[in-house]
């Protein structure tokens, strides 16, 4: 394949951009094959490339907006959306990835504006109500790490001064997506998002009363007793808990909060011991 060929060529020249190339043409490529099943080409090559372009500064402020606009389209970051156990949730998975990147790009350059900003913040929650592929790594095609992907983007997005009312709504999209009973998450998905959450509080000052209750509502699912479904969002619950805990007890400023996620994990398993 060729664009693979020249990838690799980047790639052993330190990804240092050629004269005789065309940039934007090589990026049309790139977000065309952004969801190929082949790993080396999506992961090692497309989206190594992008990081180390975007990272090292090698492409312009006008070509990062066009490529966000591109990756938050329905073709890509929602391409095939709802569907499970699909090819699509590569292209989904890998446009979200690019979005930390861009993030990073402009906590140096600031070219976004406010309402792209929230415009981002929006696409992200409206992908994960509606993303039902979770699966970590996918045998012979690689990683689809969707939920990782995600929270890499929530974390990049929580850095920024977005109202208190928005950071709640990053909270709470995390809280509804470890509350799931269809997949026990087993990729560190929940240490990804905690490292969103943990930005969020050390950026923010949140009234006590609302970190409670969010803590509380990770409880606030509906009981069953089919359990091969009860023990995955047990499970989810409990690991994300639990770690959200020795987090905050490594921050000098969390340690309140730290307890009230100790308390709320010791009373929930009472009922399962």
């Amino acid at each position: 394949m060729k664009l693979k060929k020249e990838l690799i060529f980047l790639k052993n020249n330190e990804y240092s951009i050629p004269k005789s190339s065309n940039v934007e043409n090589l990026i049309e490529q790139m977000l065309d094959k952004i969801g190929s099943v082949d790993g080396e080409l999506r992961d090692d090559l497309i989206y190594t490339t992008f990081s180390n372009w975007i990272l090292n500064d090698y492409l312009s402020v006008n070509v990062l907006q066009r490529l966000l606009d591109t990756i938050l389209d329905e073709q890509h970051l929602f391409y095939g959306i709802g569907q499970s156990n699909s090819d699509s949730v590569f292209t989904r998975s890998f446009s979200m990835l690019l979005i930390p990147l861009i993030l990073m790009a402009d906590q140096k350059k600031n070219f976004l504006h406010d309402k792209d900003i929230l415009e981002i913040k929006e696409k992200i929650i409206r992908y994960l109500q509606c993303e039902k592929d979770l699966r970590g790594y996918v045998p012979e095609k690689g990683w689809a790490h969707a939920l990782a992907h995600a929270a890499d983007a929530l974390n990049e997005l929580a850095k920024y001064d977005l109202p208190i009312a928005e950071k709640q709504q990053i909270l709470d999209v995390i809280k509804s997506v470890i509350s799931t009973k269809t997949i026990n998450y087993t990729n560190l998905e929940d240490e990804r998002l905690i490292t969103a959450v943990i930005t969020i509080l050390k950026k923010n000052t949140f009234n006590i009363e609302l970190l409670e209750s969010w803590v509380n509502s990770f409880t606030d699912w509906e009981k069953t007793e089919i359990w091969h479904e009860e023990y995955k969002i047990i499970s989810n619950v409990k690991n994300f808990l639990g770690s959200l805990y020795f987090r905050l007890e490594q921050e000098a400023n969390q340690k309140y909060v730290a307890e009230i996620v100790k308390d709320k994990l010791i009373k929930m398993m009472k009922a399962y011991t």
